[in-house]
């Protein structure tokens, strides 16, 4: 109620600094006269309408000298005698009113500049006239509760609601505070409402209590069970990871903490899982290495006696059947040793040396290689790269990788397919190279294992063309992607890293 009490005179203290601007501005004595309206200028006319549009008040009243209302702005807010009688003090203004309440007319209050004010003392004053419910809605946050009324006291002393409505008057009040003299705030308890009897409010607390109690155990026992059966299943999923079953996801169970444990040992499982599959290529590769580099001496050296014995007996001999066979012989060695050659390849590669190489011309170079072989199948070569596009990789590397791909898609068209297309683009700070066919394409099953190493379709290969690719690839910075529909074709791209301005240099 004080901070009320100080919020009502803090309202009427803001508009009495508002009254004295106004006074200040009006300081000729004329315009305290019934032809004042017509004495002001149109800038003070303006600042009337300025202080009528606040949602406070409703217009400016001038009084003369006697007290009388000689003109009102705007002129339809006419203020009538009777509303003048209730006067009181409010520090150096007067608070006259309110005005009679009906329906058509809001009621009112002035709030007028004091008669004893020294700006006063040779003119007439100046009021504004404030709407009343401005003043009571002041104390509409009292009520919020709905067990209490507010009312207010005015100086004509009848009682308003916040609204600023009349109501009856009450002969007690719970308690009640004086704002300003003649005006008393009273805020009186509604018997209706009143807090039930203390006996009824101790059995509803013991109901509430005991319905919470059994609420809270309920929810225990709930979350005890989900979590049992969310751990259970989480535990299954961690065992199976343990006995070594790295390919069955991880159950996902549902809660936040527990979703969040779900996928950290998702993330697990799938680095465990990648983290041993790179063991295991590096050490196959290190044992093929090894295999490699043993089969290279313990078969080459033979080959090579064999294929030099083959040849001088092939010249000294006469008869045209044994030279024939002579010669199928060398072809077998040949074969042998490209066969070994692909093997030391892959299994040892040579470090990359890079370079700076355009894809446009590395391209149109590879397409004059093979262009005869493919014109004799009837199959169109064609490339589509622009002049600007620079890789950094080694260029014996990238054109064995792109040889392989090409070579493999003409002999994958033998059956179907008229076009092969190489295909250059950059995308962000690599380039993405290309070979594309229409040919017979390959079903799900044989392109899951295509690139793993001695895996074939083919009668008489090895199985190391693409996993050759993928290594040189791997070792330049790049990697290898394969996409092919069944029956529609084939298209294998290699992602390799663009030069930086520094290497085009």
């Amino acid at each position: 109620m004080a901070a009320k009490q100080n919020e009502f005179r803090v309202f009427l203290r803001e508009r009495k600094y508002e009254l004295q601007a106004l006074a200040d501005q009006f300081d000729n004595p004329d315009f305290y006269t019934p032809n004042g309206r017509y004495a002001i200028s149109s800038e003070l006319e303006g600042l009337l309408r300025l202080q009528v549009d606040t949602r406070s008040v409703y217009g400016v009243v001038f009084f003369d000298q006697k007290g009388q209302v000689v003109w009102t702005f705007p002129e339809e807010q006419t203020v009538k005698p009777a509303s003048l009688i209730h006067m009181h003090d409010f520090e150096d203004a007067e608070l006259i009113g309110p005005s009679a309440y009906s329906i058509e007319r809001p009621s009112s209050v002035i709030l007028r500049q004091s008669g004893r004010h020294e700006s006063s003392e040779n003119r007439g004053s100046i009021g504004l006239i404030l709407r009343f419910n401005s003043l009571t809605e002041v104390f509409r946050g009292l009520g919020h509760g709905g067990s209490v009324r507010v009312l207010l006291q005015a100086g004509d002393d009848n009682m308003y609601d916040v609204v600023g409505q009349p109501s009856p008057i009450i002969s007690t009040s719970t308690q009640q505070r004086t704002l300003l003299p003649g005006w008393i705030l009273h805020v009186i308890q509604d018997p209706e409402l009143v807090m039930m009897p203390v006996e009824a409010m101790r059995y509803w607390l013991l109901l509430l209590m005991a319905c919470t109690v059994a609420g809270l155990l309920w929810l225990h026992m709930s979350i005890s069970r989900r979590l049992n059966r969310q751990v259970e299943s989480l535990i299954d999923s961690v065992e199976k990871v343990a006995l070594g079953n790295l390919e069955t996801p991880v159950a996902i169970v549902q809660g936040v903490e527990m979703h969040r444990l779900t996928q950290a040992i998702e993330r697990m499982r799938l680095q465990l899982k990648a983290f041993i599959r790179s063991t295991l290529a590096i050490e196959r590769q290190a044992t093929l290495g090894q295999l490699a580099a043993g089969l290279a001496h313990d078969i080459r050296n033979p080959l090579t006696t064999i294929r030099t014995t083959v040849a001088a007996l092939s010249r000294r001999e006469r008869n045209p059947e044994s030279r024939e066979m002579m010669a199928l012989v060398e072809e077998e060695i040949d074969r042998v040793n490209d066969v070994l050659e692909n093997l030391l390849n892959f299994a040892r590669p040579r470090d990359p040396y890079a370079t700076r190489l355009d894809t446009a011309e590395l391209l149109n170079s590879i397409v004059t290689l093979v262009g005869a072989s493919a014109r004799n199948q009837g199959i169109k070569l064609s490339v589509d790269s622009v002049d600007s596009l620079v890789i950094w990789a080694d260029e014996g590397h990238i054109r064995q990788i792109l040889m392989n791909l090409i070579l493999n898609a003409l002999e994958a068209m033998s059956v179907k397919g008229s076009t092969i297309l190489l295909r250059a683009v950059k995308s962000a700070n690599e380039i993405k190279v290309s070979v594309s066919d229409d040919g017979q394409g390959m079903p799900d099953d044989i392109q899951a294992h295509i690139m793993e190493p001695f895996y074939t379709t083919k009668p008489a290969g090895t199985g190391l063309g693409l996993a050759i690719c993928a290594t040189l690839a791997k070792s330049n910075g790049g990697r290898l992607m394969i996409e092919s529909i069944d029956s529609s074709g084939t298209k294998v791209t290699v992602f390799l890293p663009a030069a930086s301005e520094e290497e085009y240099e």
